[in-house]
């Protein structure tokens, strides 16, 4: 009996091991979007300055290379974990750069300015949303048009990084 103690309880201990161990991360997007914005606010060569409310030939506007517009993506953050986690980067293809953002009032001004990452307490959440913290789509490289998606890449300080797709919303 004793020669097979032993090794039941390490078989026992090994079982349990990996019941409790995490293997997958605890941190999950919920409502993810992106606000709906044109990517070009004119054309090259003086054809339909668009937005610019220019008229088409203006030879000053024509030269104009294209301009990407800005956009942002807000989601709720869930952090199902003991530990507290914070979002690190964030990614998307279609948009030249991708930033985390805080827009804030302050002295009857609102504010925008880039963060370097945004807390999730442990057993908590935060809250991505217009007027707060954001992830920042800037120089868009095409048109993000309301009920289509897209691809974020939202990489974490413990979690690793996580992909999710993002609903294009009109604003």
């Amino acid at each position: 009996m004793k020669r097979f103690f032993i090794p039941l309880m390490i078989a026992i201990f090994i079982l349990l091991s990996a019941c409790t161990s995490s293997t997958g991360s605890t941190i999950e997007i919920e409502d993810p979007w992106a606000r709906a914005a044109a990517a070009m606010v004119g054309e090259m060569g003086g054809h339909n300055m668009g937005d610019m409310g220019t008229p088409a030939g203006n030879t000053a506007m024509g030269e104009m290379q294209h301009a990407g517009a800005n956009s942002g993506a807000f989601m709720v953050i869930r952090n199902n974990g003991n530990q507290a986690d914070r979002l690190i980067k964030a990614e998307s293809d279609v948009a030249e750069a991708v930033e985390i953002h805080l827009s804030e009032m302050k002295d009857g001004v609102m504010t925008m300015r880039q963060v370097d990452g945004i807390d999730i307490p442990a057993n908590g959440q935060a809250e991505l949303k217009p007027g707060s913290y954001h992830v920042m789509l800037i120089g868009l490289k095409r048109d993000l048009v309301a009920g289509e998606k897209i691809r974020l890449k939202l990489t974490f300080e413990k979690s690793g990084s996580i992909e999710v797709d993002a609903e294009v919303r009109a604003p």
